[in-house]
């Protein structure tokens, strides 16, 4: 079967493709079967949850698979993943396969960590299907009320698509923008562009200035200091986009620093940070620093 077979993502659902959902998954278009799909969406909207559906089309718009994702009440990182069918003349093809993996895509631009669902444990399918595409078994957990006893759980990770590559006077424009955002907690004097340019332009060999990116969009930037002494790394500057933030990005970049200095032949590295900057304090204390000294400014360590 040499057909094309688009997978696209929405929330809102159009009505062809609720009827045409109803109709392949419970071959029925009867009403109650069509506002049962309308109702995954109505009943996460009004909650003031998020939610959306992956749907498989071939060439002609006519629907072939579905899946239905749904955000965690409580914690935005968790997201589940249910619903899922395919028609049988479509079936073993990888269109699950591919539905799944552009459902935990989607959900790495929206800052997810963690991407779950529930199988009935004779579902032998379902879980090869699972273990296919990298979940694994958990410990069962409830997710936002949703009856799914006796039931197996599956969670995967969401990947995060973050690099880091050196910042020069070229993105000094993302440093820039960034920093304001962050200016405020970071209780630091204005840097103007210009500044910038200069700062990341300079070859100084006791300090290198790095962009967090996610895909290929800048989110974050990082300074070290301390590189030409043998004593002591310090992550300097630490600032992630406000829109990015609680992502996991800064613990990214935590850790490929460490690595970074370490490779250096660095056996410790220290964080100073305001006394209120509780979120980054945060941050570095479940990375496994150890408060140094405390003040107006608090020293945090890590032996490597």
């Amino acid at each position: 079967m040499n057909e094309i077979i688009t997978i696209q993502i929405s929330k809102f659902l159009t009505n062809e493709f609720v009827r045409e959902i109803a109709q392949k998954q419970w071959e029925t278009d009867a009403p109650p079967q069509v506002n049962r799909s309308r109702q995954y969406i109505f009943d996460e909207i009004m909650d003031e949850n998020d939610c959306f559906g992956v749907v498989a089309t071939i060439a002609n718009h006519t629907v072939i698979g579905r899946l239905h994702c749904v955000r965690n009440e409580t914690d935005p990182r968790r997201w589940y993943y249910g619903d899922l069918f395919v028609v049988p003349e479509y079936r073993r093809m990888g269109i699950a396969s591919r539905m799944i993996h552009a459902a935990l895509d989607h959900l790495s631009e929206l800052g997810a960590v963690t991407l779950c669902c529930y199988v009935e444990p004779e579902n032998t399918p379902s879980r090869s299907l699972q273990l296919s595409v990298g979940f694994s078994e958990r410990v069962f957990e409830t997710f936002n009320g949703f009856t799914n006893d006796g039931e197996i759980m599956y969670e995967a990770q969401v990947p995060n698509h973050l690099t880091i590559i050196p910042a020069t006077e070229n993105e000094a424009y993302f440093v820039r923008i960034l920093f304001v955002q962050n200016k405020e907690i970071l209780r630091a004097e204005d840097i103007r562009l210009s500044e910038w340019r200069e700062l990341l332009s300079l070859n100084d060999r006791d300090e290198k200035h790095f962009m967090i990116c996610k895909g290929a969009m800048p989110v974050g930037y990082m300074k070290i200091n301390g590189l030409d002494s043998t004593d002591e790394a310090w992550i300097s500057m630490l600032f992630i986009a406000k829109n990015f933030q609680r992502q996991g990005i800064g613990t990214f970049a935590i850790t490929y620093v460490e690595n970074y200095v370490k490779e250096r032949g660095f056996r410790s590295i220290s964080i100073q940070t305001n006394e209120d900057n509780l979120p980054a304090q945060n941050c570095y204390l479940k990375c496994g620093y150890q408060v140094y000294k405390k003040g107006n400014k608090i020293k945090l360590c890590k032996i490597l």
